[in-house]
């Protein structure tokens, strides 16, 4: 099995060490939510992912925006977006048709099954958080489908950002009220924000390193923070789904 990824930065699922942008380990450089990626599929699959060459293969935004400009230049289209979606989702709905049918060409290829993982911050202010991410999950869903991946193309939002996800296990008293850091400001630039608060609690740092190295160190309880924040227990439950029909050997052609 191959998980196809592809994120916002080195501080979200990782890099590719190259300058192509496009690479599979030891090229893939990965980062703290690749390692949630690979508890939630090692949990199913009782073995790391990451221990496997080749298994996960990242594409940069820029490849995905490259793949839309081919297609667009292809079919002589002005523009992907619709009149129905706003320039924001619409570009998620895109970034997620163009990962999808990259993930079926490499399943046509390589004869393995392929899910595809797009991630995205919701970000937003406290008061639009929630109504942000929801077009958000509702584009990147609707781009898998329109690709044809459909359910084993999975949507990664954290509500507001990553960071929110990392500190509900790592802060002093962790896998405790972690429900009210969703409805927190996504702006690095806001008094007491989650990146700086992070960064304190990991004691100093929030790179990619720091937080893969914090997660290898003390793990992540899935379940607690399921429990507690919606938009992790979203991305769980169909990365879940996704893993029952592979390991099922049913494929959406």
């Amino acid at each position: 099995m191959i998980v196809l990824l592809s994120g916002e930065g080195s501080s979200d699922l990782g890099q590719c060490s190259n300058a192509q942008g496009e690479c599979r380990s030891p090229e893939f450089v990965h980062g703290p939510m690749t390692l949630l990626v690979d508890r939630v599929v090692g949990d199913r699959l009782q073995y790391s992912l990451l221990d496997v060459p080749g298994s996960y293969v990242y594409l940069a935004e820029k490849r995905l925006q490259e793949r839309e400009e081919a297609r667009r230049q292809e079919r002589n289209r002005v523009s992907f977006v619709g009149k129905k979606r706003g320039q924001e989702t619409g570009n998620f709905y895109i970034n997620a048709w163009m990962l999808g049918e990259e993930a079926i060409r490499l399943r046509q290829n390589t004869g393995d099954d392929v899910i595809a993982i797009l991630f995205r911050d919701c970000d937003g202010t406290r008061s639009a958080v929630k109504g942000i991410w929801d077009q958000k999950m509702a584009a990147i869903a609707g781009g898998f489908a329109r690709s044809g991946l459909g359910e084993l193309g999975v949507p990664m939002v954290p509500k507001p950002k990553s960071e929110a996800w990392m500190l509900c296990a790592a802060r002093p008293v962790p896998y405790v009220n972690c429900s009210a850091l969703e409805d927190r400001s996504g702006n690095d630039n806001s008094p007491r924000n989650l990146k700086d608060e992070l960064s304190e609690a990991l004691g100093g740092g929030s790179t990619r390193q720091d937080q893969v190295d914090w997660l290898e160190a003390h793990g992540f309880d899935q379940a607690a923070v399921a429990a507690q924040m919606s938009s992790f227990g979203a991305f769980k439950g169909r990365l879940e789904a996704a893993l029952a029909i592979v390991m099922g050997g049913h494929r959406c052609d």
